[in-house]
């Protein structure tokens, strides 16, 4: 790394230029994964519930659980939130889950539980409260690139280089 004594103005600020730009493209980079990523999840919950309704409709499972093995109540209701695009109540969740094959008799009291799990995933940002559906609350997936791709681009206040070798000024 260069000392500042060391370097002149003109080589300094063509530097910080530079390093701008390159981390203006890195978080650019980095969404549109994070965007890739969602799309992906969201077509894995949506095979998810195709398969389950292809098993009920057959009534024969040839692979095995369809949630993989391991996976506990917060993935299969992530997995359920993700493979909607309707806001849904508990209880729909509920419905969705037992379309999954999730074996949510086990629990004691599935509606909380469930309700547990979703407070918990809202905490954490993945879910978000949605539009009231018969008095009843009801939720939807939040979609993760926007959680975790927050960058504030105007605070690098430099030029930012685009694809085609195109700048513009941010």
């Amino acid at each position: 790394m260069y000392i500042y004594s060391y370097m002149d103005e003109s080589t300094y600020r063509e530097l910080m230029k530079r390093a701008r730009n390159d981390l203006v493209l890195a978080v650019e980079k980095r969404r549109g994964l994070l965007e890739r990523l969602e799309a992906t999840e969201k077509e894995i919950a949506q095979l998810k519930r195709l398969i389950a309704g292809i098993y009920t409709y057959d009534q024969r499972q040839e692979d095995g659980d369809l949630l993989c093995a391991g996976e506990g109540l917060k993935e299969a209701v992530c997995t359920a939130l993700r493979g909607t695009k309707q806001d849904v109540t508990i209880s729909e969740i509920l419905d969705t889950l037992k379309e999954l094959q999730f074996p949510i008799e086990r629990h004691q009291n599935p509606l909380g539980s469930i309700y547990t799990t979703v407070t918990r995933l809202m905490a954490e940002g993945e879910v978000v409260a949605g539009e009231p559906k018969n008095e009843k609350k009801t939720y939807r997936w939040a979609r993760t690139s926007l959680k975790a791709a927050h960058f504030d681009l105007a605070s690098i206040g430099q030029v930012v280089t685009l694809s085609n070798s195109k700048r513009r000024s941010r």
